[in-house]
């Protein structure tokens, strides 16, 4: 009888350890974050870790699965606020967050983005340029004006760091 209630210590730990999983995974996939994933689900930051390293009940897979649907997350708000972005809003932590979740799909050779951009930059500074000889604009149309050139300088800004920060790690 001794090993018939182990056995079935054994199967109530794994129902459990296996619920605290899954409640770990679904909160992981809304929130990105395993401090805040790991207080959702009331287990530790290095029972989680013991999960992975172990891939204990396939863990491992289930957590990847978890991190994609975040970075899918944050894609899909990268697209709205495209779409909603107004002149002031500034998309820079947004970046920074898919650099950082999604690094081999936003984050490119520093050289061929910085060709891209500059070519994309000057297409931009060539149309305000045009657009300022037809039309005398609104004040508020200046407004974004001004609002759109301040974050393509900043931009052109980042970049510059970046290319000092590469050609100084080569």
């Amino acid at each position: 009888m001794t090993s018939g209630k182990s056995k079935k210590r054994v199967d109530t730990d794994s129902d459990a350890t296996q619920a605290r999983q899954s409640a770990f995974i679904a909160a992981y996939g809304e929130v990105g974050s395993i401090r805040r994933a790991s207080e959702a689900a009331s287990v530790s930051r290095s029972t989680v870790a013991g999960w992975i390293s172990k891939d204990i009940y396939n863990f491992k897979t289930k957590y990847e699965t978890a991190r994609e649907m975040f970075r899918e997350f944050l894609q899909d708000v990268a697209v709205q606020r495209v779409g909603d972005q107004g002149p002031r809003d500034n998309p820079l932590l947004l970046i920074t967050l898919l650099n950082a979740h999604w690094p081999e799909k936003y984050r490119r050779d520093a050289n061929v983005v910085t060709n891209e951009v500059k070519e994309m930059m000057s297409e931009w500074k060539r149309y305000v340029r045009e657009s300022n000889r037809k039309t005398k604009p609104s004040p508020e149309l200046k407004e974004a004006e001004e609002a759109r050139k301040n974050a393509m300088n900043e931009v052109e800004h980042i970049l510059s760091r970046k290319r000092q920060d590469d050609s100084g790690t080569e």
